[in-house]
């Protein structure tokens, strides 16, 4: 049996191997058809939204396709902040701490990202979400370090009080690099 790629090639495995039709499936999975139809022919990108009703149609679990997702949005095009955004934040979430990364690394060198990941990153810390705002801070500290601009500054105390603990080493660490 080939290996199926792409997520629309998923897509596509799962209709003809359940003998479903785009009609179905959109009952399914609450997707218009129209909308499936151009998602499987090439003509229309895969928004998370879309993503997670796909792998919920599909009986999977969610963030299944998340690493898919990263290599036909981010490395095979160029990252376009209307799908990072929601795709972080999604993977925030979930706790898929390791998707952002891999998804942030691919961006970190575009400046033009770091008012965005950002002000994510201050939402998920507002919201208690501590280590989903981590890689992040990070992006932001290590694209803006020669900035010195006050995105650096904070985004260096978020980790610093982010990464507390009671090991007095670690803090120091910590200390040192803030």
């Amino acid at each position: 049996m080939k290996s199926v790629a792409t997520i629309r090639d998923h897509l596509a495995d799962y209709l003809k191997t359940n003998h479903m039709t785009l009609n179905q499936f959109s009952e399914i999975s609450g997707i218009n058809s129209g909308t499936l139809s151009s998602t499987l022919n090439g003509l229309r990108p895969i928004g998370m939204q879309q993503l997670d009703r796909i792998t919920a149609g599909m009986g999977l679990i969610e963030g299944y396709f998340y690493e898919l997702y990263i290599h036909e949005c981010f490395v095979h095009t160029s990252p376009d902040w209307r799908r990072l955004g929601p795709f972080l934040y999604r993977c925030a979430e979930l706790g898929k701490v390791d998707y952002m990364k891999e998804a942030v690394n691919l961006i970190m060198d575009n400046l033009s990202y770091a008012r965005l990941l950002f002000e994510l990153a201050e939402q998920l810390y507002r919201e208690g979400k501590l280590e989903a705002a981590k890689p992040l801070y990070v992006c932001v500290a290590e694209g803006e370090k020669m900035q010195h601009s006050e995105r650096l500054a904070l985004s260096q105390y978020r980790l610093f009080t982010i990464g507390l603990s009671k090991d007095q080493l670690s803090n120091l660490t910590l200390a040192t690099q803030f």
